[in-house]
């Protein structure tokens, strides 16, 4: 048997991507809010490495970014004085920036990031395998439409809260929530996304409003006990220095906060896809007729 040749060798090493049974994706069924906050985290256990890992790669360099921005004091800071940038004793502009704009990024990576799930979750359900690296480029490809959309949907917020003192805001703000899985899961333009979002919602506003409140709540005391955790670890046991351990510890949050509602507006874009047209019925049909035509070959 002759020498194996790098290219063959690599193919050979190369593990193919898993596909998930659909015993291990979320049921397509219509759910309380409350339970799609359940299948969110079955969703981020079908394939973690992958899930988590788009997550890190989305959301770090715009972290990074809004660190390095003019005016944040954590470009220049010295370790010792990065905590009076995290807790808010410094008073200058940049300062007062900074947490805005890291607010922002993560908006945005949140959007990208529940994009990328729908369509990861399209290939799933549709019995293909998915790759970190076909996904990625597939967004890379996708992200001017998609910072289009989430500069579209917050203007309608905007608009809405301005003249509601606030309460269209809210309103507006769950009518449209599924846009980011809708364009990542139906290749459609920002306008189009947002209409169809609207369309879904119509009928399951509070449904929606319900999950949208619980799903903020949600990352909100995840966030909280993921940074309370290793602040305690790295401080109490392991004598870290108090502005490393707090900004690891910030960025472990972000990343499964990000994660967790990422996913549970991919299942509720599923749910309500199931609720308003009935696509559970669609797949079921499509599973028996494929399974009818294997058998008819055989």
């Amino acid at each position: 048997m002759g020498p194996v040749s790098g290219s063959t060798a690599h193919e050979t090493q190369r593990r193919p991507a898993r596909v998930p049974t659909h015993d291990e994706l979320p049921p397509l069924i219509p759910r309380p809010a409350l339970a799609i906050i359940d299948e969110a985290i079955t969703f981020l256990r079908v394939d973690p490495g992958l899930l988590f890992g788009v997550t890190l790669i989305v959301l770090l360099p715009l972290r990074v970014i809004s660190a390095a921005m003019p005016g944040s004091q954590l470009r220049d800071a010295r370790p010792d004085e990065l905590m009076d940038v995290v807790v808010g004793n410094a008073s200058s502009f940049g300062t007062d920036f900074a947490p805005f704009a890291t607010l922002i990024l993560e908006s945005i990576a949140l959007f990208s990031v529940a994009s990328i799930f729908a369509h990861v979750a399209t290939i799933w359900y549709a019995g293909q395998p998915a790759t970190l690296t076909d996904v990625l480029v597939v967004s890379v490809k996708r992200s001017p439409l998609l910072a289009l959309g989430w500069i579209f949907v917050h203007v309608l917020e905007v608009i809405g809260a301005l003249f509601t003192l606030g309460l269209g805001g809210i309103v507006l703000a769950v009518f449209v929530t599924l846009t980011a899985p809708i364009m990542g899961a139906e290749k459609v333009g920002p306008i189009r996304a947002i209409r169809r979002s609207f369309n879904l919602m119509s009928g399951t506003w509070f449904h929606g409003a319900i999950v949208f409140v619980c799903a903020g709540l949600g990352a909100l005391v995840m966030r909280l006990a993921i940074e309370t955790a290793p602040s305690v670890i790295g401080l109490e046991l392991l004598q870290l220095p108090l502005w490393a351990v707090a900004g690891v510890a910030d960025i472990i949050a972000s990343i499964v906060v990000t994660a967790l509602v990422a996913a549970v507006s991919t299942v509720h874009y599923l749910d309500a896809r199931v609720r308003r047209e009935g696509i559970d019925l669609d797949m079921a049909a499509t599973r028996a007729f494929d399974e009818s035509r294997r058998g008819r070959s055989r």
